[in-house]
């Protein structure tokens, strides 16, 4: 049962170690991130109700672009998600809204 534990912390640990720090959106500036083939920009502007978040995603290939709008409430999140080849786990962009904030958090691999 001991080793169980001591197992099961090491994991833990390990999964935190590859977390990556959040970075904080300021309104109406748009960040990049790459999720393999897919090009991902993100940019947000305070309206009356919550936080707009605009998501636009595309690859190389005309005509392939997609846009999400989405509207965040203080302590609500949402994830962009491209997923990979069997077995792989799916490349996620996370976004959270803290208090007056947006946080991104870009996938560590």
């Amino acid at each position: 049962m001991f080793r169980l534990l001591v197992a099961a912390a090491f994991a833990g640990a390990a999964g935190i170690a590859n977390v990556a720090q959040a970075e904080v959106i300021p309104p109406d500036t748009g960040l990049q991130a790459v999720l393999g083939a897919v090009n991902v920009t993100v940019y947000y502007h305070p309206v009356k109700a919550g936080y707009e978040v605009v998501t636009t995603a595309s690859t190389d290939q005309p005509d392939s672009a997609i846009r999400f709008i989405s509207t965040l409430a203080p302590g609500q999140d949402t994830v962009i998600s491209v997923p990979r080849g069997v077995g792989e786990s799916a490349l996620e962009l996370h976004l959270r809204r803290v208090g007056n904030q947006l946080e991104f958090q870009r996938p560590t691999s």
